[in-house]
């Protein structure tokens, strides 16, 4: 076999550029849109509070998950072709893939439709006419206020812009009744959901039923945001993005020997995509966990330790992708590469707390727009790092040729 991809090998690469470029088209479409019609829909209050609070969702997407379909777009040509091409019985085992992933993606999608729902979920007309409400909290009667859903998240982006994370103010509301309270839940902290300093127990109150009140919104339909209507589209493809870029990447690990013998002259070009695709995915486990402080701190924490979200699955797949794809470095670049990625790794395991809150900071509700804007330079930075390489071989081929 030869190792080069001539002209004619490129040839027979047509159909699979043709179809990964139809999918990618529509898979950046979709997270364009999705950010465009929230944008559209909340123009007349505070959009920006909005889309940063669930930066995760509509930030990421329409930049950072745009750079990953740039960047995936030549790896998962080479695994369409090295299946559909290369591999016994692949065709079969590629066709069945698109479909399990398909599948499953809905799977999760029905997985996620679940409580607490989100802030965006709920129509800025419904969000308007929401007054707040009066409680009666803990066990002495106290008074407590839940303030309208709106002044709870502009005061949440106020605190987060101001101050390092958010995770003090989302304490572990599940108690067992069985057992004291935890000296944590005894101390007064500021509730976002109220506005006001309260104990643990009241402000877990209060959150729980700040999270109803969004719920029993989402769940009606005139009080439904346009947004969250149409995230029954717009979601499974977002989940479908993430699926196929981890499926490919470990793919293409495995079969690293095959991408060596068949595709030689494109590894430079495949190992560049995937990192960059890697340290994309990287910035949406972020986000992600950014999310996830400023959920705690709307509606209670009910868990102990790390949260697990699907989004830490980056982390092992993001290290395998490094050993498996910093060949074409020096050895030495390569191996402190691989280190470098195994101590990150670790430290966010051991320090995820301080992590998380560096994220709501630059990544997340408190972003500032400085913060958002190197976000768009890296993402377009990112794209023309991609695609220049191949645009200089191509004029440089064309100049031997006398072209």
């Amino acid at each position: 076999m030869v190792a080069d991809i001539n002209s004619s090998d490129s040839g027979r690469m047509t159909g699979a550029r043709v179809f990964v470029g139809i999918v990618f088209l529509i898979l950046g479409t979709s997270f364009i849109a999705s950010t465009g019609v929230l944008i559209y829909e909340f123009a007349s209050t505070d959009w920006l509070t909005v889309v940063l609070a669930h930066s995760h969702l509509f930030l990421f997407f329409p930049l950072l998950g745009s750079l990953g379909l740039v960047a995936f777009y030549l790896p998962s040509v080479v695994f369409t072709h090295l299946y559909w091409t290369n591999l016994p019985g692949g065709k079969v085992r590629f066709s069945l893939g698109i479909v399990a992933i398909g599948a499953l993606s809905l799977g999760v999608f029905w997985w996620l439709d679940a409580k607490p729902r989100h802030v965006w979920e709920v129509s800025p007309a419904a969000l308007e006419t929401d007054k707040g409400e009066t409680l009666r909290c803990t066990g002495d009667g106290q008074i407590c206020q839940r303030v309208p859903i709106a002044d709870a998240l502009a005061n949440l982006r106020l605190e987060a812009q101001n101050r390092l994370g958010l995770w003090p103010f989302g304490r572990n509301c599940n108690v067992d009744p069985l057992l004291e309270l935890p000296n944590d839940l005894q101390r007064q902290r500021w509730c976002f959901p109220a506005k006001a300093m309260l104990v643990g127990v009241a402000c877990c109150q209060v959150q729980a039923r700040f999270a109803e009140v969004i719920a029993s919104m989402q769940a009606n339909t005139t009080t439904r945001s346009l947004s969250g209507k149409l995230d029954t589209y717009f979601l499974p493809l977002k989940i479908f993005f993430v699926l196929i870029v981890i499926v490919i990447g470990g793919l293409l690990a495995v079969w690293r020997s095959k991408l060596d013998e068949h595709y030689q002259a494109l590894i430079p070009s495949i190992e560049r995509g995937v990192i960059v695709g890697a340290m994309a995915m990287i910035a949406w486990a972020l986000m992600d966990y950014g999310y996830q402080e400023v959920a705690d701190a709307l509606f209670g924490r009910w868990t102990d330790g790390l949260p697990i979200r699907l989004s830490l699955v980056v982390c092992p797949w993001t290290l395998l992708l490094l050993f498996y794809f910093l060949r074409h470095l020096e050895k030495y670049s390569a191996i402190i590469g691989q280190i470098s990625g195994a101590v990150v790794a670790a430290v966010y395991v051991l320090r995820y707390e301080s992590v998380n809150d560096w994220s709501v900071l630059f990544l997340g509700i408190g972003a500032s727009a400085l913060s958002i804007a190197l976000l768009v330079a890296i993402s377009f930075a990112g794209v023309l790092w991609i695609i220049w390489p191949r645009r200089s071989k191509a004029a440089s081929e064309r100049l031997s040729l006398g072209v």
